[in-house]
């Protein structure tokens, strides 16, 4: 069964300074306090020439937030959450796609990311993209919580999953 899709209102865009509290209320909804990123990490990203950080938005909403980053041929995914009354609904999946596309027209030939190894929902949503298991660090998130390195290649993101799709 596919998610359902995403709001005829909805608008994938580049996020700004003033969208800082919502992807921090984000992050306190998708993560632990160990996990969670602080906001000095997210303006960091937010303000950094090299890093895309995207937001999914319904209205005035926030309901997602991934952030990126090139250099040279490689792109980076950083962080994906999605409000937790939002999941399953096509929106991490539409914020990685865009992602995808914004890394493409930088010219990087591949993405990696890395994604614990037992995160079911996200480790589908990644096959499904497009990526593949690159190699595993265990215990990289503690004792027990292993790291899977993925990556994907870029051919093909604009016109497969990225911009275009979205609108």
């Amino acid at each position: 069964m596919s998610a359902p899709a995403v709001s005829q209102r909805a608008v994938i865009d580049r996020a700004g300074p003033g969208d800082l509290d919502a992807i921090m209320a984000l992050e306190r909804d998708g993560f632990d306090p160990a996990s969670r990123w602080s906001d000095a990490s997210w303006r960091a990203e937010l303000t950094r020439p090299d890093r895309c950080v995207l937001v999914d938005r319904d209205g005035t909403v926030v309901r997602g937030v991934a952030a990126f980053q090139v250099v040279a041929e490689v792109a980076d995914l950083h962080r994906v959450v999605v409000a937790s009354d939002r999941r399953g609904r096509g929106i991490a999946r539409a914020l990685v796609g865009a992602g995808l596309a914004w890394a493409a027209g930088r010219r990087a030939r591949h993405m990696l990311l890395e994604v614990e190894h037992d995160n079911a929902p996200a480790l589908a949503l990644y096959r499904r993209l497009g990526f593949a298991e690159l190699t595993r660090r265990k215990d990289y998130y503690g004792a027990g919580r292993h790291a899977l390195v993925m990556r994907r290649d870029l051919a093909g993101a604009v016109d497969g999953v990225g911009m275009k799709e979205l609108a």
